[in-house]
């Protein structure tokens, strides 16, 4: 029973592999991206939200066969509060690897969905919070990402940088691909 669906999962995702190649249309192998946006806290326990800025780079490479493409995204941004009469910001920069699955690939409207997964470096750079232990910290982010490219080079996306209780936002954020687009 086990093999016949294991099977039947590699027959689908194969089908769909090869549907997704025939839909996608040749682009340039590499791109940069920078990228600008704003940010909003995740944490419950940190009093009331305001918004908060990233910025980040992004340089990708995208897959000749599938319609991925893999890369390194640089980020920095801040969970902003108000926090028992103090604002308090919390500051994340991450390093992580990352991968999208990119729906009409080189097409003027573009969807797609990543996922990233790396190393976040924390710091408390203005306010007061009780639980908070040492002056700095690390540890693993995740970060899924929705989004669509317009014109194959704007893109526009909303993604979760998910770590740290009081460090975690979700954010939208709005940049341009330096070197994409359709392959002549």
């Amino acid at each position: 029973m086990k093999k016949s669906v294991l099977a039947g999962l590699f027959l689908l995702l194969s089908v769909s592999a090869n549907a997704a190649e025939a839909d996608t249309i040749r682009v340039k192998t590499f791109e940069f991206e920078p990228f600008i946006g704003a940010t909003y806290g995740l944490a419950g326990n940190t009093g009331s939200h305001k918004l908060g800025p990233s910025l980040g780079l992004e340089a990708r490479w995208n897959l000749r066969r599938v319609p991925l493409d893999v890369g390194m995204q640089l980020y920095l941004g801040s969970a902003c509060s108000h926090y028992y009469g103090t604002d308090l910001a919390c500051r994340t920069f991450s390093l992580m690897p990352v991968c999208d699955y990119n729906f009409r690939r080189g097409h003027a409207v573009a969807p797609f969905v990543g996922l990233g997964v790396g190393l976040n470096l924390y710091d408390m750079i203005s306010g007061d919070y009780n639980d908070y232990e040492g002056d700095k910290t690390a540890g693993v982010g995740v970060m899924p990402r929705v989004g669509v490219e317009l014109f194959r080079h704007l893109r526009l996306a909303l993604s979760a940088h998910v770590g740290k209780k009081i460090y975690s936002t979700v954010g939208l954020t709005v940049g341009y691909a330096i070197g994409g687009g359709r392959k002549k």
